[in-house]
């Protein structure tokens, strides 16, 4: 039950911060304030405090405009404390991640009343490796041009200036290892020489270790009563079994923020790829390294077994690629010698017997090698830490972070062919399985990859049954109106609270939603790219700052350089610059009183905040079905079918409803914002669906001509 002290802190807490801010109660914030407080205080525990009955996820659809971020503040940081929990909140972009930290928490803690501390919390490759940038100034690094995985022989001259300048703003505590707090832009290929993996790390065992920006960032965790992540750390952690980066499941209360896109993520989290030609450099680098290493530090007794030995595994290995390098040219015949990329599906996820029987060999001899790289790996991370290890303490501290990284990629490795050599269980829901044939003037190989069609068990296994509580909240949850779209993906099970709380946005005085007498069908190729032109011609204007959509990067970039100069002239597209450039460069033209006409694909729907005059005008090209040649897709509805069951009815357009409704959040972002929603897709009238669509959208004033 509810404690009293829990119930009156979160009350006067939410008193506080409206009198102090001068703000008025939202209902729908009270109903999500409730919602949570009903769901958490309900949670039956044993003497120990772990968890013993279900309905533990409160999932809430909160419309623009409730105020949810202070709601599931203000309600989850109370029930944290009186039941000596953590809070996890976990949001999709970095962006929100910031808001978060700069704005939003702070903000709670200043005027709630509430006492807690908080921390960011990132991946480990958002953090310098001192250690590896030490290495790389020493010109310590392995001296092979062979490997050049680890950007070649030595540091250019400008990598080394950028890494001195890295090393003197750390050491005199002017930045504190964190790449988002570096004041420019750094290269990937730059960063990635001077970051480490968790393969890398020695932990505790590194010279550098009490000076390390990862573990220093991580201790300000342990006091932390809320953490902010975000579900791409989330999913790493739950992937190395919960506990490893953030606090234990069965002792935090998740909160995910923009929920909608938590079971994606998980899905690429288990996911996995090999390319043969990849593969084949990567068992050279792994034979290159471990040779080097033996010449020039010495092999170790215990070790001489396992290195004489790798030759012949690598070898068999090898040996094996080039039988299933045959085998997929044959089965793709022709297509095999077309250039582009080609790629095959295998229907249901069932691969050919024979590449099953290959992928069996391959999973065993991965498992093989990867335990004779983990001895020498265990050798080396035992020398770092004492003088008198198999290896010597300096050779060790510069290996053990080479070796590891090629460990981790050949567990990658081992990953896919396992899933190609496993037969889905009858009943199951089968895992997508494909190959590609990439054929260009950048590469020559085959590609096979596996992935989840659905995260709903890996989510309910991994993360809802093992969570002490949870909250999934976002403005875009349910399909037509209903959460079975965002269950299925998801995993949540159906006696958990789910409720949708109604923006407090005036829509039908704030906004229209037109479409016009000249919407098309829509089409492919130039033709309909030119009818496009055509109709964008008559609905930009001058006066309103707009916002078109397009559900692919060639029909976008074809409309443009079809539309006349004067139009031409005023449109920038996401492609011209950074997110964040685009979106400041749009609002100084507005601000100076100039046309301003962006052009986006689908993370321009969502995650873009432009209120007032800065969007008064929404452009949705084409109604956001996916690509119906993609793989996972395209499987998920086969099963779907193998069942009796309708694919187009229970995800196309349900997935549609999600991605349009995201499209028309981007026109009302406050009270007093206004604007239309203009829909050039005919089918939103013409096609039967196309009801269930206009009904999942707000309410604004419709005006559909077409």
């Amino acid at each position: 039950m509810l404690s009293s002290e829990a119930k009156s802190n979160i009350q006067s807490g939410y008193s506080q911060i409206l009198e102090k801010k001068k703000l008025k109660p939202r209902r729908g914030q009270k109903q999500m304030i409730a919602a949570i407080a009903r769901t958490i205080g309900n949670i039956q525990q044993d003497d120990d405090g772990n968890r013993v009955s279900n309905q533990q996820v409160c999932v809430v659809e909160a419309g623009t405009g409730t105020g949810k971020t202070l709601a599931y503040l203000i309600s989850t940081i109370p029930l944290a404390k009186d039941l000596n929990k953590k809070i996890i909140v976990s949001t999709a972009t970095v962006a929100l991640q910031e808001q978060l930290v700069v704005k939003d928490i702070p903000d709670v803690a200043k005027n709630s009343g509430l006492e807690f501390k908080y921390a960011l919390a990132k991946g480990r490759g958002r953090y310098l490796c001192v250690h590896k940038l030490d290495q790389e100034l020493k010109d310590q690094r392995m001296q092979d041009a062979a490997m050049d995985m680890f950007g070649g022989i030595d540091a250019s001259d400008d990598q080394k200036a950028l890494f001195q300048k890295l090393l003197d703003q750390f050491t005199s505590a002017k930045w504190d290892g964190d790449r988002d707090n570096w004041p420019e832009q750094i290269d990937q290929q730059d960063w990635s020489m001077v970051t480490a993996t968790h393969r890398e790390c020695s932990n505790r065992r590194c010279p550098h270790f009490n000076a390390c920006p990862f573990f220093t960032a991580r201790k300000a965790l342990e006091d932390a009563e809320v953490i902010i992540a975000n579900h791409d750390l989330v999913m790493a952690d739950i992937n190395l079994g919960g506990g490893a980066v953030l606090p234990e499941p069965s002792n935090s209360i998740y909160v995910f923020d923009e929920g909608h896109h938590l079971p994606d993520k998980a899905i690429s989290h288990f996911a996995s790829q090999v390319k043969l030609h990849q593969e084949e450099n990567l068992l050279k680098q792994i034979s290159k390294a471990v040779d080097t290493l033996g010449k020039q530090c010495g092999t170790p007794m215990g070790l001489l077994q396992v290195v004489s030995a790798m030759p012949e595994h690598i070898g068999h290995i090898n040996g094996q690629l080039s039988y299933v390098r045959h085998l997929l040219i044959d089965f793709m015949g022709e297509q095999a010698d077309a250039e582009g990329i080609v790629q095959h599906r295998f229907r249901m996820g069932k691969v050919p017997e024979g590449l099953m029987e290959l992928a069996s060999e391959l999973s065993k001899a991965h498992n093989t090698l990867y335990g004779l790289i983990d001895k020498i790996v265990e050798a080396l991370k035992a020398s770092i830490s004492k003088d008198d290890g198999e290896y010597k303490q300096s050779d060790a501290e510069r290996w053990f972070p080479i070796i590891g990284m090629l460990q981790a990629r050949l567990e990658g490795a081992g990953l896919l062919w396992l899933s190609y050599a496993q037969m889905d269980f009858e009943d199951a829901v089968p895992v997508a399985r494909w190959i590609e044939r990439i054929n260009n003037e950048y590469e020559d190989d085959i590609g096979l990859y596996s992935s989840p069609i659905l995260a709903a068990e890996l989510l309910a296994k991994n993360l809802w049954s093992r969570c002490f509580a949870a909250v999934v909240t976002s403005a875009t949850l349910t399909a037509l109106g209903k959460f079975d779209r965002f269950r299925m993906k998801s995993g949540i099970a159906r006696d958990n609270h789910c409720e949708i709380i109604e923006s407090p946005f005036d829509y039908p005085r704030l906004g229209q939603l037109v479409v016009p007498k000249d919407a098309v069908e829509a089409g492919h190729g130039d033709e309909y790219s030119q009818k496009i032109s055509d109709i964008l011609q008559e609905h930009l204007k001058d006066t309103e700052s707009t916002l078109v959509l397009f559900t692919s990067r060639r029909m976008m970039n074809d409309v443009k350089y079809k539309l006349p100069y004067d139009v031409a002239d005023h449109i920038m597209t996401q492609d011209d610059f950074s997110k964040q450039e685009v979106i400041k460069r749009h609002k100084d033209k507005i601000d100076n009183e100039l046309p301003s006409f962006l052009f986006g694909l689908a993370s321009f729907s969502e995650g873009i905040d432009l209120p007032g005059n800065y969007l008064e005008h929404v452009v949705i090209v084409r109604l956001p079905f996916s690509v119906p040649d993609d793989p996972v897709d395209a499987t998920l509805a086969e099963w779907l079918e193998s069942k009796g069951r309708n694919p187009f009815m229970e995800i196309s357009v349900p997935d549609a409803s999600v991605r349009l409704i995201q499209a028309c959040g981007r026109l009302i972002r406050t009270e007093t914002d206004t604007g239309k929603i203009t829909i050039l897709d005919k089918r939103i009238v013409s096609k039967r669906y196309g009801n269930l669509l206009l009904d999942g959208l707000p309410n604004f004033a419709r005006h559909l001509h077409a």
